[in-house]
């Protein structure tokens, strides 16, 4: 009897224990079910896809910012390179025997490059010489005040920058001018044509001033320059040809300004003369360079980390309004004998 009681009330707390255990059990269960929903609802499909999305958009953002960043400073670097390296660094500069100064003598003047092999080219009337100038083949001579310039070409075509001298000679009389080659058209088998008419002839110097300003900042390349006759042309005391004759050129060449200090430079072809309803073919060109910035430019390299120099820039080209130049008759030309 008593051995039964026990077993009863064992069994009583047995269960109690085993229900206890399962509703704890349950309670268990249901955190790890209430867990793994909200682990489920976190891995949502949806979400997931949206995170990455925006993950990804992110991710090329930052990727488009340094891409445009590495762009940018490899555009910088190519272009500071392309300046460094223009075709008016890759010679030196040719040296003249007698410095600029005044004096009282006619001068010789010996031009010289460190490069044997390189070409030299130069002017006596100011202007920037280029490889259509005098080439350089013996000494020159300055029989009258002058502005001579030179650059030097190498074998592999770098252009040198421009070196020059300006020489004032006093107490020496001025070279004389030749006279106008202007002459009586010459009758031949029949031909009327000539008759009443002169002959302007291939070679003759014809001096030009230019009426309007010409810049390398806005000239364009096979644009016209207006020039005009600077003096009457004249034949045996008379004029053939009226000062202020209209006559063109033609921009052939424009360079920018340059980092290092370079500057600026236009070249330009004389075309023609037009006299009445002739027009005269000429030849003759030349080239204009703005002020050269090279010392501040070498003197920024000396300023350690930044080397400033590299972004010292020269000016830009201008033939101003007036200025002079002689170009020639490049074929004989018919001209009415008053004009």
């Amino acid at each position: 009897m008593e051995w039964g009681t026990r077993w009863k009330a064992s069994g009583r707390l047995g269960g109690a224990q085993f229900l206890s255990s399962f509703a704890s059990g349950g309670r268990l269960a249901a955190a790890i079910l209430v867990a793994a929903g909200a682990s489920a609802k976190a891995q949502d499909p949806s979400m997931i896809a949206t995170q990455q999305a925006v993950q990804a958009s992110q991710q090329a953002m930052q990727n488009a910012q340094q891409a445009n960043q590495q762009a940018t400073l490899a555009a910088q670097q190519q272009q500071v390179m392309q300046n460094a390296q223009c075709n008016r660094c890759g010679e030196a500069a040719p040296k003249f025997s007698v410095k600029s100064g005044t004096y009282s003598s006619i001068l010789t003047v010996t031009i010289s490059d460190k490069h044997r092999q390189a070409a030299i080219y130069y002017t006596t009337d100011g202007w920037t010489p280029t490889t259509a100038s005098n080439r350089y083949a013996a000494p020159i001579t300055v029989d009258s005040s002058a502005t001579v310039r030179a650059i030097a070409i190498s074998p592999y075509g770098g252009r040198s920058r421009v070196t020059s001298a300006v020489y004032t000679l006093n107490g020496v009389a001025p070279a004389a001018t030749g006279a106008q080659s202007i002459r009586e058209a010459p009758k031949s088998g029949g031909d009327v044509s000539s008759e009443g008419k002169l002959l302007l002839v291939k070679g003759t110097a014809v001096p030009l001033t230019f009426t309007a300003d010409v810049s390398s900042r806005t000239a364009m390349v096979g644009e016209k320059i207006p020039l005009a006759l600077a003096e009457d042309l004249k034949a045996g005391g008379e004029v053939v040809v009226r000062k202020g004759t209209p006559a063109t050129a033609l921009v052939t060449e424009v360079d920018t300004p340059h980092v290092m200090g370079l500057p600026g430079e236009v070249s330009f072809q004389v075309d023609s003369l037009k006299v009445g309803d002739v027009v005269a073919r000429l030849r003759g060109g030349a080239a204009k360079e703005g002020p050269d910035k090279e010392a501040k430019a070498a003197a920024l390299f000396l300023v350690p980390i930044v080397p400033g120099g590299l972004f010292v820039r020269g000016k830009d080209a201008t033939i101003r309004q007036g200025s002079i130049f002689t170009a020639s008759v490049d074929v004989d030309a018919l001209l009415p004998a008053s004009n």
